[in-house]
């Protein structure tokens, strides 16, 4: 299974201006041992059924979300009326989602495409990321899709390693901006294990990239960590990425199925998105 499919429909749906997607279990059958999960997802008001043999619950978001994009995308390149499930016929259990049509091959390559390159309409965050970088030989090494938050991950290449963490440049491993279209925001994280659960303060992105150097490192107030109250110092603070509140490193937890993101223990234990099987 596709583990994109998600990624690639939040995206549909953000460009398109609709309701995100929304996504229940409609079915859950066999032994204990080796359950199938079916579920839909919900898009516009429409619900879209994945298949119903999928051995985890992660499994059957991708199948369910694979069904809708297909869907959306046919109904995109054909005027004919589509049958998928109106919200008024979810509970008829003979109802079910209009057929599979291969992707054009076009399209395939624009979802493939996203991976080198911001979509069109933000051409510009990726001009101002580009500007940003290439001044010190860096480059944008590979964008990965929206994760569940709207945010973009910006691998960076080249000679391009300034982390604001040590305020030096690291000497092999790279970092990478996490990117709000919407909020047009970004702040930049680090690969190197000495960085680990660093996150720089939120910058927004301006028409001038000179405006936030990479050599100017923003400071913060002190701070206790929201959980054991400990006093903290920069770059000893540490933002988690769901609640937003700064905590210490004992405080938090690395997920890597969150983009690298940093969660506070009580974010880490409530992310259903992440660690639900």
């Amino acid at each position: 299974m596709n583990t994109a499919w998600k990624n690639n429909l939040q995206e549909y749906c953000q460009k398109n201006q609709i309701s995100l997607p929304n996504y229940r279990i409609k079915t859950q059958s066999g032994p204990a041992h080796s359950l199938k999960f079916q579920v839909e997802v919900e898009i516009n008001g429409y619900w879209y059924p994945g298949d119903e043999r999928c051995s985890s619950k992660k499994e059957a978001e991708q199948s369910a979300a694979k069904k809708a994009l297909e869907c959306l995308l046919d109904r995109n390149q054909s005027s004919q009326t589509s049958t998928c499930i109106s919200s008024d016929e979810i509970s008829d259990p003979t109802s079910s989602c209009c057929d599979v049509i291969p992707l054009p091959t076009q399209i395939q390559v624009n979802l493939v495409d996203s991976k080198s390159h911001f979509p069109d309409e933000y051409a510009d965050i990726e001009e101002f990321i580009t500007n940003k970088v290439k001044e010190f030989n860096g480059r944008i090494r590979k964008i990965w899709p929206l994760d569940s938050r709207g945010n973009y991950k910006v691998d960076i290449g080249g000679s391009y390693r300034y982390c604001e963490n040590i305020q030096r440049d690291h000497k092999k491993n790279g970092i990478y901006f996490i990117v709000n279209p919407i909020k047009k925001t970004y702040f930049q994280k680090c690969h190197d294990l000495q960085c680990y659960g660093f996150q720089s303060a939120i910058k927004y992105i301006t028409k001038d990239p000179t405006t936030s150097s990479p050599h100017s490192l923003e400071t913060n107030s002190n701070s206790n960590c929201s959980k054991c109250r400990k006093s903290l110092k920069p770059p000893s603070q540490i933002s988690c990425e769901r609640c937003g509140e700064t905590f210490c490193e004992k405080c938090t937890n690395f997920c890597e199925l969150c983009h690298d993101a940093v969660h506070c223990d009580r974010c880490f234990e409530s992310c259903i998105e992440c660690h639900d099987s």
